[in-house]
């Protein structure tokens, strides 16, 4: 993982600071392919009935989202009134991808320990 420099000093390497940096250096034809795919793969797995896993395409569709309206933003400035709407966009997809993503996390732990904890006499 690259670190910037912001006035001679080094950026802690943080997750935020992680999935900036992809956002900023992947090119956007790859975040468009990411988006095209992730949404037809998530309806072809829910009609599968594989719902956790169409759930986590949705979330990889979100990230592309937001590394677009990153970029968007990137590009206009953060004080720019043209990025008012992409501000708000960047916003609501990181919220609803970082709500789904951590319920689906959620969920699957809630799986694994359910798996753990099996007994025979254990109620459920």
């Amino acid at each position: 993982m690259e670190t910037r420099t912001v006035d001679g000093i080094t950026e802690e390497p943080t997750l935020g600071a992680l999935l900036r940096s992809v956002a900023y250096h992947r090119l956007p034809t790859q975040f468009y392919q990411m988006l095209q795919m992730a949404i037809p793969f998530a309806a072809q797995l829910w009609f599968w009935g594989w719902k956790r896993s169409a759930g986590w395409m949705v979330v990889v569709s979100l990230f592309g989202l937001w590394a677009l309206c990153e970029q968007r933003v990137d590009d206009l400035g953060e004080r720019s009134p043209r990025a008012a709407w992409p501000r708000i966009a960047r916003r609501l997809t990181g919220g609803v991808a970082a709500l789904l993503a951590g319920g689906l996390a959620l969920e699957g732990f809630v799986q694994l320990m359910r798996v753990v904890f099996k007994c025979p006499g254990c109620a459920g």
